[in-house]
């Protein structure tokens, strides 16, 4: 009986060492440079991630730093070969000119219906149906009417840092942003009203937390999982393992469920998140007219031609609700309050450009108490200090598509199979002196019009038509927090603001040493 066990085990680890290792010579094969596997992590990087030392993006950034020179390289996340584009131009063709071969991002297949639903993990015309009806939800029209629920939040904020000037504490602003970011979904996204500047240990918040995995709220097992979801979706859908907790996904959905239920039954309309995606699922147009308010949206442009409507593929109503309230929320809380943390401390390090971001926000609100939809589209001066911020301070590491056909790398005899995953390196575009002319100086007229700024400079939100569709509502929130911060605070250096923020590789939205400032009454 042991014997027939063992030779079981046996047989199962030299399965499991075939299918990890049968492609360690695809690279060397295509007479592409990659990083040397090894079993059972594959290449270096991906066995530093595994063992909780780096992020799953800061893998591209370790693989760079072996081949900094080269266009084209790889390496192995277990068994599976990814490509690497460190070149700005192949990274504008797969991104957009040549978007029809890379259509698709890594899916997270598991057995939860909500996740499989998300928006980023649909493919082909799925994903192009939604990606349709969804652009919708975001146009100036509807960011005006969600804008008032993200100015009260923004009154609350005002009255927390004003408090914090009053004592003369020290704040880390990487978890006052997110306390802004997260009243502001709660309220725009869900329709809820909470104060977490007043309790920040309300339900709401905690499993908010718990739904994104923030620290405190992530276990090296939650790491463990993701990781096989990512490189063995087969093994992590068999296994039934979600990278969402059942307890966080079930509150929202819950809170989800019944807001749709009585709205549907009352006709009560709060011109938020919810009300925009059950009016762009029920509308009765399969065909919109395109417009574009900027190069970002151009570029974003789908093909709409033979489009079906949404509501033919089958997918209930009220799962696309929730799982896209849900990636409203996925998407949007790190990324937003990130931004924000790394803003503020830009601030405190340029009080000279402080000034005059302070004094665009004072010419354009006047005596005004609130801060218009149109007066912050004036703010241009703004629109510019934030770009330099995120060029400067990149937390993107790398973009992912996924090869729907097979593709010829321009100039090359290299050819990326279909099913292959491609990296987009992007944090070298924004420092290169053909594209700034002092890279590494912080200076916003990097991105005054008249310098004609590259747009590959901030990856931050992606590029083409997978590009995040979330970026203006997040630029909204990013520019009403400043304002309500601004107009009557300054933002100085305490004795913990440090002149560099240093990103903890094993949590790529985490500042080792937090974001430390003051704020003090103008």
């Amino acid at each position: 009986m042991l014997f027939e066990i063992g030779l079981l085990v046996l047989t199962i680890l030299l399965y499991i060492y075939y299918e990890v290792t049968k492609q360690y010579g695809f690279f060397k094969d295509l007479g592409v440079p990659f990083l040397k596997p090894s079993f059972p992590f594959g290449s270096e990087n991906g066995k530093k991630m595994f063992l909780g030392k780096i992020s799953l993006q800061a893998t591209d950034v370790e693989a760079v730093k072996e081949f900094p020179k080269e266009k084209v390289f790889g390496y192995f996340l277990l068994g599976q070969p990814i490509f690497v584009i460190n070149n700005e131009e192949l990274a504008k063709k797969v991104l957009i000119k040549d978007f029809e071969y890379f259509t698709d991002r890594r899916t997270f297949d598991t057995a939860d219906p909500i996740a499989n639903a998300f928006l980023t993990n649909l493919t082909g015309m799925e994903w192009k149906q939604m990606r349709s009806m969804l652009s919708g939800v975001f146009t100036s029209g509807k960011l005006k009417l969600m804008a008032k629920h993200v100015d009260k939040v923004g009154k609350n904020f005002e009255k927390y840092v004003a408090s914090k000037a009053k004592t003369g504490e020290e704040i880390d602003m990487k978890v006052v942003g997110g306390l802004m970011t997260l009243d502001s979904i709660a309220s725009a996204g869900f329709g809820i009203e909470v104060d977490s500047f007043k309790e920040p240990e309300n339900t709401f918040r905690i499993m908010a937390l718990t739904l994104v995995g923030a620290p405190g709220y992530r276990s090296s097992l939650d790491n463990i999982k993701m990781f096989f979801i990512a490189t063995l979706p087969k093994v992590g859908k068999f296994l039934k393992i979600s990278f969402m907790k059942p307890q966080a996904v079930n509150f929202f959905s819950d809170i989800l469920r019944k807001t749709y239920k009585r709205r549907m039954a009352t006709g009560e309309k709060r011109n938020d998140i919810i009300d925009v995606i059950v009016e762009e699922l029920r509308s009765t147009k399969t065909k919109k007219p395109q417009t574009f308010e900027s190069d970002f949206e151009k570029d974003a442009a789908l093909d709409t031609s033979g489009l079906k409507d949404i509501r033919e593929t089958g997918l209930d109503e009220e799962i696309l609700l929730i799982s896209n309230a849900l990636l409203f929320f996925f998407a949007g809380f790190e990324t937003t309050s990130s931004g924000i943390s790394i803003i503020c401390h830009k601030l405190a390090l340029y009080p000279e450009l402080q000034d005059k971001v302070f004094q665009e926000i004072s010419e354009i609100l006047g005596e005004s108490e609130d801060a218009s939809f149109e007066q912050l589209q004036e703010m241009k001066y703004l629109d510019m200090f934030i770009s330099e911020c995120f060029r400067v301070t990149s937390l993107v590491g790398a973009l992912e598509r996924k090869c729907v056909k097979d593709y010829l790398i321009p100039n090359t005899d290299v050819i990326i199979p279909k099913g292959r995953f491609v990296k987009l390196y992007t944090n070298d575009i924004s420092v290169r002196e053909d594209n700034f002319k002092n890279p590494n100086d912080f200076d916003p007229e990097n991105f005054a019009p008249e310098n004609n700024p590259n747009k590959f400079a901030m990856m931050i939100f992606g590029q083409g038509p997978r590009n995040c569709i979330g970026m203006r509502y997040a630029l909204l929130t990013i520019k009403i927090t400043m304002v309500y911060l601004l107009r009557n605070h300054r933002v100085v250096r305490s004795g913990k603001t440090t002149d560099v923020l240093e990103v903890d590789p094993a949590n790529f939205n985490v500042f080792k040493n937090g974001v430390f400032v003051k704020i003090e009454k103008r």
